[in-house]
């Protein structure tokens, strides 16, 4: 066994997100330096690092979980709705309260809907796809072995925000949204617990959450847009408190059973 199959071994949610923020970073980093936008492919690292990772450390087993968490769609159809339903009443609610606290929506915005379907399709099969089956399919569940869901789910938000770290110092995003990303965990996971691992409705409610910036932020000038902003914040965060008073600690009414990527998956044991 070599040292780096050992230390993998070992240490494997270590490797992944060194391998998933060095990724980013670095294609973040050559973009900026060379305009290209091939190397914002990068953002596939957590994928291709989860990927990786477990066939390392757990094996054709492992990675069996790992790619069936990504295609398991057959889940119930409320849980379709709050993926896909919940960002667009989140955004509402804070649209809502940023117009009640005095702002102005713009009179006539200007919506490229040719280049928000773009974007869509941009998001759903390289942003998601780079970024959920890593985070949620495989980081997720190491992380609830052992720990309550609300408490894995706020580290894995915290790991998850320093992956933005290169556009928080680019300015392309406002820390702000560090709140966005932990409650987005919660909820997250809350799904996550609900649909037996889905990861694909982790990938639809990242999609949506896209989605909506696109359709609001042509609605707030610039100084109008930092209030909806914190508004936003608001909305998510109360949300997750709400969803955490209701389900408890682990984010589910049944007792669900958590696993590692490289154990038994409940789901697959079954068929």
């Amino acid at each position: 066994m070599n040292l780096i199959t050992s230390v993998t071994k070992r240490y494997p949610q270590a490797v992944f997100w060194a391998i998933a923020w060095s990724t980013f970073f670095f294609g973040y980093f050559m973009y900026v330096r060379t305009g290209s936008d091939m190397w914002q492919f990068l953002i596939l690292g957590p994928f291709l690092g989860g990927i990786l990772v477990t066939g390392i450390a757990d094996g054709r087993s492992g990675l069996k979980t790992y790619f069936a968490r990504i295609v398991r769609w057959r889940v119930n159809i409320k849980w379709y709705a709050v993926a896909l339903l919940l960002p667009f009443v989140l955004r509402l609610a804070a649209f809502g309260l940023t117009v009640a606290s005095g702002a102005e929506t713009i009179v006539n915005p200007e919506w490229v809907w040719s280049d928000i379907f773009f974007d869509l399709i941009i998001v759903f099969f390289v942003v998601t796809l780079g970024e959920e089956p890593g985070f949620r399919g495989f980081a997720l569940p190491r992380l609830l072995n052992g720990r309550s869901a609300l408490k894995a789910s706020l580290i894995l938000g915290v790991l998850h925000a320093f992956w933005h770290l290169p556009l928080f110092i680019a300015g392309e995003e406002s820390p702000i949204i560090i709140f966005v990303i932990l409650a987005g965990a919660v909820l997250n996971t809350w799904l996550f617990n609900n649909t037996n691992g889905s990861v694909f409705l982790a990938m639809l409610f990242h999609t949506s959450v896209n989605l909506q910036v696109g359709i609001f932020k042509p609605l707030f000038t610039e100084a109008d847009a930092v209030t909806h902003a914190y508004w936003l914040v608001a909305a998510y965060v109360a949300t997750a408190v709400i969803v955490t008073l209701v389900t408890g600690r682990n984010l589910s009414r049944k007792q669900e059973i958590q696993t590692g990527s490289g154990a038994p998956d409940p789901q697959l044991a079954a068929n």
